[in-house]
């Protein structure tokens, strides 16, 4: 058990006058329980007084939960057709354990206002909270005092702990193996697909023999040719283009293990670079590495960006410099704090675990974006990415 995160949000609750948190969505449940639910339909009752106090899951978890940081685990009967209502099963145990705990009119903390989440295990039907969810949730306890609580809960989770980073670095091993398999594979003839597929085997085939890891999704895209200079958007669509000779090949790879996130980018040219490509791919390289410089507890977020951006104009750029240089990563394929963006005058705390990833896109040679993920320290950065960086 980490008591990092456990003392850090119990005390956070005291702050807030706030006796206990009733949780519902995944990344929340990770960072405060240690599990994470396979279908976003569990319940996590974490007090100001004694941290995770309990966990009502659905009954066909009972052999996926795992490690758990606490000892109530309570179980409802779903989805089978002989089950009873599964809302009434909750209502129970939850009123149950605010008995047990007397919170049944206390002040109370829930997501409210979560308007982007991770998908649990089962990432093809997210669960989203929603108001007749929280009215829901309100009708168990009708007494208690509620509050939302998105806020306390998104300060919590930007400040990973060591637990937190052992976790994400087994991450993005999976993830390098995904880059590495990219490196070799591209060529020209390669279908995006093809490509996709050949990431994704790699990561899951060797990714579930690390030791510990129990769940794992793979996201990759590609873009190549004429759809790399628009790689620079948040989804792209892969799809069956062969790829041509002296092509830019964009991978942006997501990997979820176990709760936790890496969100990494490779390029690489199929066959000869040409001179401009190999000019756009340097300067985002040392705009990477001026970042990474750059990166360490008390720097505004701002600044690293732009330090980068610098780099790139000074390199005769200016004009396909299109996104920031990174945002949060962990719980979340994208989390609010920090965003290294321009405006941004927030301090980097030691624990923001952040992506770098300065990038340039023009229609006349395509995309071309290096991204790392990387844990601040008071001295500098951890980076948590280990992939060659090779054109």
């Amino acid at each position: 058990m980490t008591m990092e995160h456990i003392a850090s949000l119990k005390a956070s609750l005291r702050r807030a006058d706030l006796d206990a948190l009733i949780l519902r969505l995944p990344e929340n449940i990770v960072m405060s329980f240690g599990t994470w639910p396979m279908n976003g339909f569990s319940f996590a009752v974490f007090t100001a007084a004694d941290g995770p106090a309990a966990l009502v899951a659905p009954s066909c978890e009972n052999e996926e939960i795992g490690t758990c940081w606490t000892d109530d685990i309570r179980f409802f009967t779903w989805p089978r057709l002989d089950m009873p209502d599964p809302e009434e099963a909750v209502r129970t145990h939850l009123r149950d354990i605010a008995k047990r705990l007397k919170l049944s009119r206390a002040r109370l903390g829930y997501e409210g206002s979560f308007a982007c989440i991770a998908p649990a295990h089962n990432a093809g039907e997210v669960m989203a909270p929603c108001e007749a969810g929280n009215e829901y949730l309100k009708s168990i306890l009708p007494a208690a005092r509620w509050s939302d609580a998105t806020e306390l809960l998104y300060r919590e989770r930007a400040t990973k702990t060591a637990h937190d980073v052992r976790k994400l670095n087994i991450a993005h091993r999976v993830a390098a193996l995904g880059l590495a398999a990219f490196q070799s594979a591209v060529k020209p003839g390669i279908s995006e697909a093809a490509l996709a597929s050949l990431v994704y085997t790699e990561c899951m085939t060797r990714g579930v023999e690390f030791r510990g890891v129990r769940h794992i999704n793979v996201y990759p895209q590609i873009s190549s040719g004429p759809n790399a200079h628009r790689a620079w958007r948040p989804v792209v669509s892969t799809g069956n283009r062969r790829i041509g000779s002296g092509e830019t090949v964009v991978l942006e790879l997501a990997v979820c293990v176990d709760g936790y996130w890496a969100d990494v980018t490779r390029t690489k040219v199929a066959g000869r670079a040409k001179r401009i490509q190999k000019d756009a791919y340097a300067a985002v390289l040392a705009a990477q590495k001026t970042a990474l410089r750059t990166i360490k507890a008390g720097v505004t977020a701002e600044q690293v960006h732009h330090a980068a951006t610098r780099v790139l104009i000074d390199a005769g750029f200016a004009d396909q410099v299109t996104h920031l240089t990174g945002h949060g990563v962990g719980f979340r394929y994208h989390e609010p704090e920090p965003f290294l963006m321009p405006g941004n005058r927030q301090k980097l705390r030691v624990g923001h675990v952040c992506t770098v990833e300065p990038g340039l896109y023009d229609r006349s040679w395509g995309g071309i974006r290096i991204e790392d993920n990387v844990v601040v320290t008071r001295t500098g950065m951890k980076n948590l990415t280990r992939a060659d960086k090779t054109l």
